[in-house]
């Protein structure tokens, strides 16, 4: 049986215009996931395409610049297995 895939992002504060890190692990090799990112106001923006590499891992890097200031919460689609990851938030100030 295949592991629930799994996000982390770190830090999990972080001052607007510093960088924030989502790493997956546990999703399709080589494949393609769907990155969501819900703002403070519970509206969603565009979902993003990513590729994992050969372990079934990704890292995104957020620019949190022209992020507003707030807790923003992410999840991340498998595109093959349609398996979903565990929600992760993290808050700009």
């Amino acid at each position: 049986m295949k592991n629930q895939p799994q996000i982390s992002i770190t830090p999990d504060r972080a001052k607007s215009g510093d960088l924030v890190y989502l790493m997956g692990t546990g999703f399709t090799a080589s494949s393609t996931v769907m990155s969501h990112l819900l703002r403070p106001d519970e509206t969603e923006y565009n979902p993003l395409r990513l590729l994992t590499d050969a372990r079934g891992e990704f890292t995104r890097k957020i620019d949190t610049t022209m992020l507003q200031t707030g807790t923003f919460e992410s999840w991340v689609e498998d595109e093959t297995s349609k398996t979903v990851s565990n929600r992760a938030r993290f808050k700009v100030e």
